[in-house]
């Protein structure tokens, strides 16, 4: 960033024009059959009763129903021949098989764990198992069930059999196991195993044995993971099956940090035991159990528990030799990977470390293959001797993180799609059609509300390179200049000029943004009352030094990383100024210190000083989001477009639904054409009457505690989203709304899959199934409104690239090019230039191209049906591997290297007017997810409602 770029000779690629869209999925045959037998069994009725008392008595219950959630995670951890364990106990049948258990106690053992952690610990004088025997053995019965049976529902959407969502991906991944297929680029040794039970009837097969990866000192594991999901869209009468590939990642040195995240639980990572074929019955797929592990301490003091269900029953399994001591998988990975072991071992268990985010690493030893300080099987820290060392700073291990990348590339989905079509065309699954592209427009240019707006800032820093980084980001990044420098009694106020006007004030917190001393106390109760003690002296001293601010002002705080306060021992100080600071009137933004030195030999260009200066480029590249970020927080925002064919006044509306412990923050969100934007919160006892406020005054009132309603609440919500509406108003608007928070059954069930009909409303908590509800809304009973559902569930929504066949070829002239200047034209859609790979395999050229098509990515919008869009973002700057980079056949190395797709968006037309046209809808809330001034990457979700996720922040 900053630096001038050597002109290497080549020509830069023009544009590549794309003739159809293809979505790498399948879909049900129209005559196809897929006939399986089902084993079934409900949940012991004469046990319910007995539970539902225990429950109503349990004083820590906080919901009417039983928490059979937990239920089902121990069933699937210990009974892995039930793939689908139901919710609902008091009806139907709760537990669902394609070979029946023929051993009842690893049931019968979890049904006694739930119930003495969950739903009775208080009832501790009861002899939970005797009555779960005398309960049981379950009553299976069993049943022919065509998998790939549908009918057809009023508004189009495909009926799909009652056990499709929970079965038929189990089934195709068996299937897979017991054929042997194979993937692209799969080794001669490597075969496949069945994956532990997905939410949401998901199944995935892993190919074995994992695959060791040494990149830059750093050591792990790693896998192919291919994943079925059975999904449908909207107004489509066909079974759709989506196949991702992923990349699985697994420890292969022992964890140096795993983070929490909840900050009222202890940490937790997800433990992967390797099932052999037989080992528990006869006929059974090898496959891998998942194995959950409570997390405490770091480094060499971290230690490993399993989790509290498993560790109660794992004595009395009938396969407990499989579960190890989870310290003995901590300290040593290597031994438990199962890789390269002696024959007289191949026997012992093999289990993994399941990596996610945030994990990181110690190195290892050179020539033993074991962590630095790390004991191969106690887990104690080896240089506890009490031998003085003198260098031990110097020498501490560097943790690191995994060395293989997840993000693949449009190639590997390709790859897989084509070598599963023909497998999947013999049981009953043909690829989906190609999409036909339509024209784009282009996102609107954007100003800020205010230009004359005056804003504050606070920076709170210590190290001087953290000034130096925001004073250049501000006058050689943003375009501002400083104009004057004043003092303000001990403070120092910058003031710039640009886009708008901000004043700068430096001030130093000294000690108030270090960590909060971590309690060491054994007794729960004592650790938080020495954490709320910590937090109070923290709350008055941030109080007593920095009053309530005359002006809304935004702090840009330094403060150090998390995984720092952690080695330290502390807690993060993060949480509490972000619920401390918005009551003083000021709003929060964390940047990481400014402390290390560009260098202009740097391999990485990230390293290198900014423009002649000290700093390094990615230093200002943080500092520029920083300040961004706050003024977007203190109302620096967009004036909003309106949509094509609308003149005059209007508005864009959401509500968006954030989780906080125990219960849900509703908030409404609305936006004007002429530069207003308020929100609003649903209105409690505590707070009785809520009314509009400037969005700049939402976090005061979350860090309060306003606005927060029991899950339960459901029909005080249905009230809140139906006023959100706003029935009763003729003015052009238009209401955005996310399937993930709001299509539940009992609050807008209208808004599934099974129910949304476009143009014919039923409100928020009208029960579509009921035959006495009221007839639907029509757009002449509703003028003004529109109503568009997203749904952003990646694993739902199909993928989409640009292909081209013999036939469909388009030049890549760079008359492809649209003018910027024709906003309100139609385009037709390009997609950015792949740069030096556009067909080939890996890094070279001439590679030839392993598809029988011409592919690339693609962005904008792509019709799915005629109510129904896909909207794909362009690929953002970070994402530079050229197209051609394949995980599935090209080098190891490739597997290090960053790749990524964005994920589609499901834009869905539900209600307009009849003036309107619905791509001119579909591609205006596509443009707004680039409709921002704090940044200039397309977000995931629309203008508002990226808006309302980014003040969860605030809410404890």
């Amino acid at each position: 960033m900053g630096n001038t770029e050597k002109d290497s000779g080549k020509k830069k690629l023009p544009p590549p024009r794309y003739g159809h869209i293809l979505a790498p999925g399948f879909a049900a045959a129209l005559e196809a059959h897929l006939t399986v037998e089902v084993h079934s069994a409900p949940f012991p009725q004469a046990l319910l009763p007995r539970l539902q008392r225990a429950w109503k008595s349990n004083p820590n219950a906080r919901s009417p129903f039983l928490p059979t959630y937990a239920l089902r995670e121990l069933v699937e951890c210990v009974e892995p021949g039930v793939v689908a364990v139901d919710s609902r106990l008091e009806e139907g049948p709760w537990l669902h098989a394609l070979e029946q258990p023929h051993n009842d106690l690893p049931l019968q053992l979890a049904l006694e764990t739930w119930i003495t952690t969950q739903v009775a610990p208080h009832q501790d004088d009861v002899d939970w198992f005797t009555l779960i025997k005398a309960a049981t053995p379950l009553e299976w019965s069993s049943q022919k069930v065509d998998l790939l049976r549908r009918g057809r529902r009023p508004n189009g959407t495909v009926s799909p059999h009652r056990y499709a969502y929970d079965l038929l991906a189990s089934h195709l991944a068996g299937r897979w196991v017991d054929q042997k297929l194979t993937l692209p680029g799969q080794k001669a040794k490597e075969s496949a195993v069945l994956g532990p039970v997905g939410g949401r009837g998901e199944r995935a097969v892993f190919l074995w044995p994992p695959r060791e990866l040494t990149d830059d000192d750093a050591y792990g594991l790693w896998t192919h993971q291919t994943t079925f999901r059975v999904v449908t869209m909207p107004h489509d009468d066909r079974l759709l099956l989506r196949v991702i590939p992923h990349i699985s990642r697994f420890g292969g040195t022992p964890p140096a940090y795993i983070p929490r995240r909840s900050s009222d639980k202890p940490a937790t990572a997800t433990v992967l035991l390797h099932i052999p074929g037989g080992v528990l019955r006869d006929v059974e797929r090898p496959l891998l159990l998942r194995a959950p592990v409570t997390v405490t301490g770091r480094m060499g003091e971290m230690t490993w528990r399993w989790q509290p269900g498993i560790s109660r029953i794992l004595p009395s399994l009938p396969s407990s030799h499989l579960y190890p001591d989870p310290n003995m998988v901590r300290t040593a990975p290597r031994t438990y990977s199962g890789l390269h072991r002696a024959e007289e071992h191949q026997s012992d268990p093999v289990a993994l470390l399941w990596h996610a985010a945030g994990y990181t690493y110690l190195p290892e030893e050179p020539g033993d293959g074991v962590a630095l300080r790390t004991s191969r099987h106690s887990g104690k820290d080896s240089s506890a001797d009490n031998v003085p060392d003198t260098n031990a700073e110097a020498r501490r291990p560097r943790a690191h993180g995994h060395p293989s990348d997840t993000g693949l590339q449009p190639i590997d989905h390709l790859l897989l799609f084509e070598h599963l079509s023909e497998p999947l065309a013999a049981w009953g699954f043909q690829p989906l059609d190609r999409l036909e592209k339509i024209s784009q427009r282009r996102a609107p240019r954007l100003g800020p509300v205010g230009p004359d707006a005056v804003y504050h800032l606070e920076l709170w820093h210590a190290a001087p390179g953290t000034q130096d980084a925001v004073h250049l980001a501000l006058t050689r990044v943003l375009g501002y200049t400083r104009t004057s420098v004043r003092t303000d009694g001990t403070d120092l106020v910058h003031c710039y000029r640009g886009e708008c006007e901000i004043h700068l004030r430096l001030r130093n917190p000294g000690t108030l943004t270090s960590g909060l001393p971590q309690p060491t106390m054994r007794k729960s109760d004592e650790r938080s009352a020495f954490r709320r003690r910590q937090r109070d002296e923290r709350t008055t001293a941030l109080r007593e030094a920095f009053p309530t601010a005359e002006q809304l002002t935004g702090c840009l705080i330094e403060i150090g990383k998390p995984v720092s306060f952690a080695a330290a021992h502390q807690d993060d100080p993060k949480p509490l100024l972000k619920k401390v600071l918005p009551s003083l009137n000021r709003h929060v933004q964390c940047m990481h210190p400014v402390t290390r030195t560009a260098q202009a030999d740097a391999k990485q260009e990230s390293a290198k000083p900014f423009e002649g200066t000290k700093v390094r480029c990615d230093d200002i590249e943080r500092a520029v989001a920083s300040v961004k970020d706050i003024l977007r927080s203190l109302g620096h925002l967009p004036r909003l477009p309106a949509p094509r064919g609308i003149d005059g006044p209007f508005e864009l509306s959401t509500v968006h639904i954030a989780r906080s412990r125990g219960g849900i923050v509703p908030m409404l969100l609305r936006m004007h054409t002429d530069g207003h934007t308020t929100a609003q919160l649903i209105a409690t006892q505590g707070h009785p009457r809520e009314d509009p406020m400037p969005l700049s005054e939402l976090p005061s009132a979350l860090t309060a505690g306003r606005g927060r309603i029991r899950q339960r609440d459901r029909a005080q919500l249905a009230d809140f989203l139906t006023q959100a509406l706003a029935l009763d108003s003729s003015m052009n608007r238009l209401f955005l709304a996310r399937t993930q928070t709001l299509r539940n059954k009992e609050v807008w069930p209208w808004l599934q899959n099974d129910h949304i009909t476009p143009d014919a409303l039923l409100l928020p908590g009208t029960d579509c199934a009921s035959p006495i509800r009221s007839a639907p809304r029509t757009p002449t009973d509703l003028p003004g409104l529109r109503i568009v559902r997203l749904n952003d569930d990646a694993g739902e929504i199909p993928l989409a690239f640009g292909v081209n066949t013999a036939d469909t070829a388009m030049p890549s002239a760079e008359a492809g090019e649209a003018d910027p200047s024709t906003e309100s034209k139609e385009i037709g859609l390009h997609e950015e230039a792949e740069e030096d790979s556009p067909a080939g395999n890996g890094d070279d050229a001439a590679v030839a191209n392993p598809l029988p098509y011409e592919w690339g990515r693609y962005s904008g919008v792509v019709p799915w049906n005629e109510h129904t869009y896909l909207a794909i973002n362009p690929r953002p700057d970070t994402h530079q591997l050229p197209k051609g980079v394949s995980k599935y056949s090209g080098a190891e190395r490739n597997v290090t290297r960053h790749g990524a797709n964005p994920t589609s968006l499901e834009i869905h037309i539900s209600f307009r007017q009849p003036t309107d046209k619905a791509a001119d809808l579909a591609s205006y809330v596509n443009n707004l997810r680039r409709c921002h001034l704090h940044t200039s990457t397309p977000t995931r979700l629309p203008l508002l409602l990226h808006l309302a996720r980014l003040m969860e922040e605030y809410i404890n």
